[in-house]
């Protein structure tokens, strides 16, 4: 891999996937509207182009020469619960976009999807060629995301992400993930909020694992048109998640409203696949 395209770039995840292919001595590109992310995430890259993911046809000379795109632009969870059209059209239309740029150029397309395509499976596990009942507009927008690649010719790894974790993950409630806000709130001493009773287990995954999983899906052969779940075998109710942070950061008082649309009650999740093919090996939950 000389030339990798990341889309997200100023985001939590890609800023560390660039920044590892940066390790490697890769030539980066770097996609980001700044509407999530913040520039000081970016890491030292040959190029970023701040661009709508939906507008990418504009730069598709960027495209040719390129391995590899790491396509992890995307509308977060909690948007799409104020505008699911907008959600549609980032993680749909504009993946449909990315996906074909890729086939046009030639470029190998990892593509960062997430748990929530399952829906809920009640107590039974999330498998990658199990069937997608998603509950919310995000899962639903990611599906579609997902079956646009599967449309084109091009070689594609889809990767399904659950609850990523590690430094430079965003606290805003709005586009952030439930450790980094807690950690947050918990580390200035303020309270922290609870969607529903706290006993809704979640699997934890570090970002580390995620960036490994990206690059394993790039460059072995096995990984190509094929779905991997990466997650770690750490399973924790929200509410032990809080005692764990609480533990480090001192105690803080807690209140409960109610779930959130969409929200799935138990998460169990079989990664088995992404141990066997990729060979991957995930850590425990971590406090950073």
């Amino acid at each position: 891999m000389k030339k990798a395209i990341v889309t997200g770039v100023a985001g939590f995840i890609g800023s560390h996937i660039a920044e590892r292919l940066i390790e490697m001595g890769v030539e980066v590109i770097g996609l980001d509207d700044l509407s999530a992310g913040h520039e000081r995430n970016i890491p030292d890259i040959k190029k970023f182009i701040n661009i709508d993911i939906c507008d990418v046809e504009h730069v598709v000379h960027h495209f040719y020469g390129a391995d590899v795109v790491f396509h992890n632009a995307a509308s977060k969870k909690n948007i799409c619960l104020k505008d699911p059209a907008r959600d549609l059209q980032v993680n749909g239309y504009g993946t449909l976009k990315i996906a074909k740029l890729c086939s046009m150029c030639g470029a190998k397309m990892v593509h960062a999807s997430t748990g929530s395509v399952y829906g809920n499976y009640y107590d039974q596990a999330m498998i990658e060629w199990g069937g997608n009942y998603p509950v919310s507009y995000y899962g639903v927008s990611k599906l579609a995301g997902e079956k646009y690649i599967q449309m084109l010719d091009l070689d594609w790894t889809i990767l399904r992400y659950f609850h990523v974790y590690g430094p430079r993950q965003e606290v805003d409630p709005l586009i952030g993930g439930v450790v980094a806000i807690f950690r947050d709130r918990i580390s200035r001493g303020e309270s922290i909020t609870i969607h529903g009773d706290g006993s809704q287990v979640r699997c934890f995954t570090h970002v580390s694992d995620v960036v490994e999983a990206n690059i394993r899906a790039a460059t072995y052969p096995i990984s190509r048109s094929q779905i991997y779940n990466v997650v770690s075998d750490v399973r924790l109710t929200v509410s032990d998640l809080a005692g764990r942070l609480m533990d480090v950061y001192g105690k803080v008082p807690i209140g409960y409203e109610e779930s959130l649309p969409g929200d799935v009650k138990n998460i169990v999740v079989d990664n088995m696949k992404v141990k066997n093919d990729l060979g991957m090996e995930f850590m425990d939950f971590t406090v950073y």
